[in-house]
């Protein structure tokens, strides 16, 4: 499969700055390396430009807000802004979804009066904040309440790990060092990353990250091989961060590949001051049409709950004493 360094290497090639027959210098590559990232970061603001949804849940604890971004509450890339969201109540027998009406702005958010108030979560607000950002349920759930997150799917190649948490340690482990111990992945496909394990008291108390493999997305709960570190049971290691490199797979659908490469090339004939190919822009400008005709979807127009009566026959959000 083609690797971020043969996307480089191509874009490169057609662009110009490297002739055929030539190798590309290793500063050449990881510039056009970075304005792979740049421009796939752009990508990802666009919701035409994106090729899937993520659905991201955590349970409710009972705070104002919550973070989102690598390792945080909600365990996900931090999002330039949040799609949709829902609920469900924790019940055996309740596995119905609610969903959360949106509040658009901190301005419409700091309105309400009431903002401590516990109950039936009716509304969402984020706040895009960096290096994390902010959810606000409102009115705030408990515990009894299982909150989900719909966001824009990375664009991207295929990740390796970074960081990531020990959430049990399990039990009946033989004690000692590991090193180069295989991750498996419990949760979904993506492997071939090794860590260096400790166990102590038959417990897992240390894992360093060795190898990065791929495949990996944050959120993924691992576990190790029983082989190697003695029949024990229950150890679970959430990845809490992930990147790429110049060598990870293209693992978007096959409609990506023309519009990284065109329009890779026109930044990079920018980057270089060459004179701009028509050709190539013409290219870029089709491949980028036609994803944004394979990704655009509408939802469906509605008038807002509160608009629809008058203030006298419903509730208002932002001034509850006026009802």
């Amino acid at each position: 499969m083609t690797t971020a360094r043969e996307f480089c290497e191509f874009a490169l090639r057609e662009a110009g700055v490297v002739g055929l027959g030539q190798t590309a210098k290793p500063q050449d590559i990881n510039g056009a390396f970075r304005l792979l990232h740049m421009m796939l970061a752009g990508w990802q603001k666009q919701r035409w430009l994106v090729p899937n949804l993520i659905d991201t849940s955590a349970i409710a604890n009972g705070l104002i807000s919550n973070k989102i971004g690598p390792g945080q509450h909600y365990n996900a890339m931090r999002p330039d802004k949040i799609q949709s969201a829902y609920f469900k109540q924790i019940s055996p027998d309740n596995e119905v979804s609610y969903p959360l009406i949106p509040i658009w702005s901190y301005e419409d958010y700091v309105k309400i009066q009431m903002k401590n108030l516990e109950s039936w979560p009716v509304y969402y607000f984020y706040d895009n904040a960096f290096p994390y950002g902010n959810v606000f349920i409102w009115p705030i759930p408990s515990s009894d309440y299982q909150i989900h997150l719909i966001t824009k799917g990375p664009i991207n190649f295929t990740m390796q790990l970074l960081a990531g948490e020990i959430t049990a340690g399990g039990a009946g482990y033989t004690d000692g060092a590991y090193l180069a111990v295989p991750f498996i992945n419990v949760s979904s496909l993506g492997g071939d990353g090794t860590a260096d394990v400790t166990v102590a008291g038959g417990v897992v108390t240390a894992v360093t990250i060795a190898a990065g493999g791929d495949g990996y997305k944050i959120g993924d709960v691992l576990s190790f091989d029983t082989a190697i570190i003695g029949a024990g049971a229950g150890v679970l290691w959430r990845v809490n961060n992930v990147t790429d490199s110049l060598d990870a797979v293209f693992n978007m659908p096959p409609e990506y590949e023309e519009a990284i490469h065109y329009n890779l090339c026109v930044r990079l004939v920018a980057h270089y001051q060459y004179t701009p190919n028509p050709v190539q822009g013409k290219l870029a400008v089709l491949a980028l049409n036609r994803l944004k005709n394979s990704n655009s979807q509408i939802s469906k127009l509605q008038m807002p709950g509160s608009l629809r009566f008058s203030r006298g026959n419903s509730f208002y959000i932002y001034n509850a004493d006026a009802n």
